[in-house]
């Protein structure tokens, strides 16, 4: 704990330090202005075309009524991109899309229990990589064990509705160190009204539960929907059905719901929720930790960015 507070308070520092750098860097020089007649006379055309008498009307500095460029109407185009959301779907549901191909998609996301908010998080890391058309490698890191919850998974898709089928659907299957589990998924999706509303579903299998107390092998359906309310607004909701009687009795339902907001003109997702979910882990999102709500009942975040064409981004940042 003391390291961490001395990580973050050097990150704090550090960032402080930039921010006061580029202010730095960006501000004017402070330089004396001599106003005689004698030191005008002296001063460059540029600097003389700054004075309140010599000024542009305003009118003159506006573009063409008739301009399109990119340079005048940057600001004003609104970002029609509403698919990502989609894409990334919920959750405790695998999407039925993959990512852009050589594209990097990064997750944060932090849950904390109702009755000890803010302490008591959990907090996952997760990263999407897509190396070739449709085939995506998952990785998630969890903090629900000591030392490290890991997850390996391999999806690819095999229907795409925005290229004209009928339906989305992506078969995934993953590794966990968590009792060594193997799991097996298939999720599928459908838009009632394209870009505006999507109902999604998965069958999900475990070869074991042992870590959560079923020595034996689980067998669950999930389901969501997202709807699109205004621009990049969106209302969700999901849920899922262990197919476990005992388990069911004595766990009940994983669900969650809340509003997922994407960042126009950014790469970035941010998702609040509010549910007894755990981390996007197979068991995580399949097994309840209990069956009181009470006990159980978190809210939360979700963070992502998604970063395209990774093999360029060294060239492209040096």
């Amino acid at each position: 704990m003391r390291l961490f507070s001395r990580f973050t308070l050097c990150v704090s520092a550090g960032c402080l330090l930039l921010n006061v750098g580029l202010a730095a860097a960006s501000a004017e020089p402070n330089i004396p202005f001599d106003n005689t007649p004698e030191a005008l006379l002296t001063l460059p055309d540029d600097i003389l075309l700054e004075s309140p008498s010599d000024q542009m009307p305003e009118s003159d500095l506006l573009p063409p009524a008739d301009c399109t460029c990119e340079t005048h109407h940057l600001e004003k185009e609104e970002d029609l991109d509403y698919t990502r959301v989609f894409r990334e779907g919920t959750t405790n549901l695998t999407s039925a899309h993959t990512f852009d191909p050589d594209s990097l998609y990064l997750l944060f996301s932090h849950n904390f229990f109702g009755s000890s908010f803010p302490r008591g998080s959990n907090p996952a890391f997760y990263a999407h990589y897509v190396p070739l058309p449709n085939l995506q490698l998952d990785v998630i890191a969890a903090l629900r064990q000591s030392p490290l919850e890991l997850e390996l998974g391999l999806k690819y898709q095999l229907l795409n509705e925005y290229e004209g089928d009928l339906f989305s659907l992506a078969p995934r299957i993953a590794y966990n160190n968590r009792g060594h589990i193997l799991g097996f998924e298939l999720s599928a999706s459908r838009f009632v009204i394209e870009d505006l509303w999507q109902l999604g579903w998965d069958y999900r299998f475990l070869s074991n539960a042992r870590e959560d107390g079923f020595d034996r092998m689980i067998h669950a359906f999930g389901f969501n929907t997202i709807v699109r309310v205004w621009k990049h607004w969106h209302l969700f909701a999901d849920l899922s059905l262990p197919l476990d009687g005992d388990l069911l009795q004595r766990r009940g339902l994983i669900w969650h719901a809340g509003i997922k907001k994407r960042i126009p003109h950014t790469p970035h997702i941010l998702t609040l929720y509010a549910g007894n979910t755990q981390e996007g882990t197979l068991t995580g999102r399949t097994i309840s930790p209990g069956a009181n709500l009470a006990d159980v009942f978190r809210v939360g975040f979700v963070f992502s960015i998604e970063i395209p064409a990774l093999t360029t981004l060294p060239s492209r940042l040096f």
